[in-house]
């Protein structure tokens, strides 16, 4: 056999393994959602009751896996062993970081009511388009805090830990930029425009903190001022670029007041916000 048809199938093979490996952490995965977290019955929610809002929570969760372990593949080992040990490993640190980001989530950005009662039993889209930003700003921020080839696991939780500060904080402030009570909106009113922006801004604050954590660690004194500045600046451009595209995006038209002062909500509005902050955080990770 040809050394370099043999190098391929062995890459192939590699491969295969590696999606099987992913499809067994998705199972786990949700088999935690429903028997830890969240404490429901997927089947009956999904197929029985035809839960939308279960359905968008679960995607947003697994959305938030597949990206976490971008950052595992992203590592090299000598051999394919390690690599495949890598890859477990760190599948099961994913889960279970991934569980407790979710428990922050809900604890922290989502605590102004039960979130778990309003999508299992109200079926509220907006409250489980949060949830699923919570879900996906979180792999995003894993991604960067399990990647790389230097630091260690204690640099990578640390990195983790202050990526949901910032979501937490950049939560509190939005309502005073949106200028509306925005959980009120989403848990009394079912405003599903209100809580797919939110969720936008969730996703692209996630992805800001991604990009700060990108650069290898050096040094606890070096890297996390690097990481500060970068993130401090890369969170005023989303500010200030979200804003730019307020007007470029909807010119002549005040988003908030088209998600809060109708007898129903736009739900293109809270759309087009969600886009404005998720593409943001991709412009400006482009161009550093």
């Amino acid at each position: 056999m040809p050394l370099s048809f043999q190098t391929g199938f062995s890459q192939i093979s590699l491969i295969a393994l590696e999606i099987m490996i992913g499809f067994g952490i998705f199972w786990i995965g949700q088999l935690a959602y429903q028997k830890v977290f969240r404490r429901l019955e997927l089947n009956l929610e999904l197929f029985v009751r035809d839960n939308v809002a279960v359905a968008i929570a679960l995607v947003g969760y697994y959305l938030g896996i597949v990206t976490a372990l971008a950052g595992v593949l992203d590592k090299t080992a000598a051999t394919w062993q390690a690599q495949i040990l890598n890859l477990v490993s760190y599948g099961a640190m994913v889960i279970l970081l991934m569980l407790v980001g979710a428990w922050i989530g809900d604890r922290f950005i989502l605590h102004h009511c039960d979130c778990a009662r309003e999508i299992k039993e109200e079926h509220n889209i907006g409250a489980a388009l949060v949830e699923a930003g919570v879900h996906i700003a979180n792999g995003l921020i894993l991604s960067t805090a399990l990647a790389g080839q230097t630091g260690s696991w204690l640099v990578g939780l640390v990195c983790w830990l202050i990526g949901l500060g910032v979501l937490i904080v950049a939560t509190r402030l939005y309502p005073r930029m949106a200028n509306y009570n925005v959980f009120r909106e989403i848990y009394d009113r079912n405003n599903i425009a209100a809580g797919a922006a939110l969720s936008g801004l969730l996703i692209g604050t996630g992805n800001i903190v991604r990009i700060a954590f990108a650069s290898e660690f050096q040094s606890w004194q070096q890297s996390f001022v690097e990481y500060g500045i970068v993130l401090l600046l890369c969170l005023i451009a989303l500010a200030v670029v979200r804003w730019i595209a307020d007007l470029v995006l909807v010119p002549g038209v005040k988003i908030s007041d088209e998600i809060v002062h109708q007898s129903v909500p736009n739900v293109g509005a809270g759309l087009i916000e969600a886009f404005a902050y998720i593409a943001s955080s991709f412009l400006i990770a482009w161009s550093l």
